[in-house]
């Protein structure tokens, strides 16, 4: 027999997925409680139980979407046991993986924007900053270390942030491949387009390494010319 917290943690979950599904169908204002309640087949004064409102209904499926997604980059970057494009690699699976099952609340998450309070619109700003310049990290790391080409690590990281995202507004789980399926192939398409190996294959010849190393010579100056002072360039 389920322990009673184990029961209302389920309950809870249950309710957060009925709260997503209809506020995204519906839109936000145009869903009450007693509709969630409907839909769970449960009374309005139960959903009380473990809400006082729509707010913090909202409220938690906005922490549920963005902090799971601080804390993969969070955890990734500080594993030791990985080489900085192996934590990479990780990050994006991760974070792939995380916007298949959660599909529905990241929908709600952007589609609900325009009803954040002040204070949680402000806090989900800054969660997007931080998986930014989380990520932006991740990308700069792999770069010091010869580990993928010397791209703009920002441009990079909001193109991958793009394509996970989408993930979002087209998974299906009852017709698209299973999430690891599509975290895989989502990690070979974020990887080919940095990945050094391919641009220094024996094959590609040397025009090809040429280039390259045009490339780390103008990531070299970009990155001198940053650390000048004004006065010096």
């Amino acid at each position: 027999m389920a322990s009673p917290n184990s029961r209302r943690q389920l309950v809870s979950n249950e309710l957060l997925e009925h709260a997503a599904r209809l506020f995204t169908e519906r839109g936000f204002a145009g869903t009450s409680l007693q509709d969630i309640a409907d839909s769970m087949g449960v009374s309005r004064p139960t959903i009380y139980t473990y809400v006082r409102n729509k707010d913090e209904l909202l409220s938690e499926l906005v922490h549920d979407v963005l902090d799971p997604t601080v804390r993969i980059l969070e955890e990734t970057g500080g594993r030791d046991d990985l080489s900085p494009v192996d934590r990479l690699t990780e990050a994006v699976r991760e974070m792939a993986l995380h916007n298949c099952h959660n599909a529905v609340r990241f929908r709600l998450l952007d589609r609900s924007e325009p009803h954040l309070s002040p204070e949680l619109a402000a806090r989900h700003r800054d969660s997007r900053r931080r998986v930014l310049a989380l990520l932006v990290g991740l990308v700069e790391d792999a770069v010091t270390a010869g580990d993928i080409r010397p791209l703009p690590a920002r441009t990079v990281a909001l193109s991958w942030l793009g394509m996970i995202n989408w993930i979002a507004w087209w998974y299906r789980a009852e017709v698209d491949d299973p999430p690891e399926q599509v975290a895989t192939a989502m990690v070979e398409l974020a990887m080919t387009g940095v990945r050094r190996s391919a641009g220094r294959s024996v094959d590609a010849g040397p025009w090809a390494a040429l280039a390259l190393l045009k490339e780390d010579v103008a990531h070299l100056e970009r990155t001198l010319s940053a650390e000048l002072p004004d006065t010096e360039r």
